[in-house]
């Protein structure tokens, strides 16, 4: 159970990351934010224990053209390359969609443009405690022990696996609709 950024940290860190690749664009580009979420690790790649977050951040990218949307995403590539990142996942040019992580801190970031004409811009961190470290067990209570009649066990039900291809093909943009 190691310790991590705080979450605090983590948000900034979101900030600054979607800042500096943003500075990759010209001049006429805006940035309007679409979605911030804190979200439990519940699978952290990390196989690390419960009580962590992942803080992300995705700002709509406004003020530029579709048909320079190659062009955008070869400069925030470059603006990656050149801060750590690494690409992970790159669909050009069937999809406009790349994906890379950051291997200092573990930060993901990702550039896609759907076929509305609409240029995103986000950006993820790994999973960190709230405060930076493990919230202190509390002591347990007494317990009276009790006979209690166990009911049988039952299976857990499983869940579906997951498609690595299907995620990558998600629109994030339009609430998750895959194309």
């Amino acid at each position: 159970m190691n310790s991590t950024i705080t979450e605090t940290e983590a948000h900034d860190r979101v900030e600054d990351y979607v800042r500096g690749a943003f500075s990759a664009l010209p001049a006429p580009a805006g940035r309007e934010l679409f979605s911030r979420n804190r979200s439990e690790c519940t699978d952290p790649t990390d196989h690390g224990p419960a009580g962590r977050f992942e803080i992300s951040a995705t700002y709509e990218v406004t003020g530029l053209e579709p048909d320079t949307f190659q062009a955008q995403f070869d400069a925030v590539v470059k603006w990656w390359q050149g801060h750590g990142f690494t690409v992970l996942t790159d669909r050009r040019p069937a999809d406009q969609y790349v994906f890379v992580r950051n291997e200092r801190d573990g930060f993901d970031m990702s550039l896609q443009a759907n076929e509305l004409g609409k240029l995103y811009l986000g950006a993820t961190s790994p999973c960190v405690w709230p405060k930076g470290t493990p919230e202190a067990e509390a002591e347990p209570e007494a317990v009276v022990e009790e006979e209690v009649a166990e009911a049988p066990e039952r299976p857990r039900p499983r869940r579906a696996p997951v498609d690595d291809e299907d995620f990558g093909q998600t629109s994030w943009s339009d609430g998750g609709t895959a194309f």
